[in-house]
Parts: C-alpha cells; structure tokens; sequence
C-alpha cells in the first residue's frame, strides 16, 4: 500500500495519486505526521511548529483533517473505556 499524506487522505479519501505523488514524515511535538510534499510546504510557509498549530492549520472550527491519532495506534484491549452516555447503551 503506498503511503498517503493524513491530509489527503482525509479530505479525499478515495483519491488516487500518479507516481509522483510522494510523502514525507513530519516530526512534531505529539507525534509524527504523514504529509505529502504539498502539504508540507504549506505547513512550513505557515510556520506550524506544534502539532495542534498543524492541525488548526488544516481545520475548520471543531474539524481538523489531521486526526489526533497517529495511523500505528492500535487498541490493547476490547474494553471501553465508558459505558456510554445514554442509559439505554449496552455495558459490558
């Protein structure tokens, strides 16, 4: 599977990308982020220099395209970590 910028793939996941699409690993403070050159570029000129200044970049009001998660975060149990917020939702 190739690689996809966390932007992109957001905004349009079902896009596909010629041969020179490339994507590169951007380190910030939270965690790494997966950026295509453009989107890159973009967050350089800007001057995102903190993970939550990249995803306002990238976002609208509540919305951002960079999710807070890294793709690599995989649950380490089946537990919620909640019952739910509704009286009528299953516990375990």
């Amino acid at each position: 599977m190739q690689n996809r910028c966390e932007v992109c793939d957001n905004f349009r996941p079902q896009a596909e990308f010629g041969g020179r699409y490339k994507v590169v690993t951007v380190l910030f403070d939270v965690r790494p982020v997966q950026l295509c050159v453009g989107h890159a570029k973009i967050a350089l000129n800007s001057g995102a220099t903190s993970f939550e200044s990249l995803r306002e970049l990238y976002g609208t009001g509540r919305r951002s395209y960079v999710p807070r998660r890294g793709r690599d975060v995989t649950k380490t149990d089946d537990q919620r970590r909640s019952p739910g917020r509704r009286a009528s939702d299953v516990t375990c």
